[in-house]
């Protein structure tokens, strides 16, 4: 790689919202519960299993889009109720470990810190 390529890698501006949604993808990646789900069929099928997967994800999209933050009307226990009845209708799991709520604190945390302007 050339010296020229490193330096425009170092200046490129970081997009928090591109940043929030790859974070979002990791979390949901690291889901065990959803990703035994997707994995055994469980929501119909692999195909449309990963469907189902990706539709949460761009439910979540869709709620944290950027435009506020914090968000009126819509906490990390929201989602943490989204996240629990979605699994449950579309793959017919039941949690009981409490890891949707996990999940709802890092996507808000995330979501929080990309849009103060960290995307560590």
């Amino acid at each position: 790689m050339s010296t020229a390529g490193s330096a425009n890698n170092t200046n490129q501006t970081i997009d928090p919202l591109l940043e929030f949604r790859a974070g979002v993808t990791a979390c949901l990646l690291s889901w065990s519960a959803l990703r035994t789900a997707v994995e055994g069929g469980w929501g119909g099928g692999e195909r449309e299993s990963q469907k189902k997967a990706e539709d949460l994800r761009n439910h979540i999209f869709a709620k944290l889009d950027g435009s506020k933050c914090p968000l009126p009307n819509y906490e990390a226990f929201d989602l943490a109720d989204d996240l629990a009845i979605y699994i449950e209708e579309e793959f017919s799991v039941t949690l009981e470990d409490n890891s949707e709520r996990q999940l709802a604190d890092a996507i808000f945390q995330i979501y929080e810190q990309c849009l103060n302007g960290d995307p560590t």
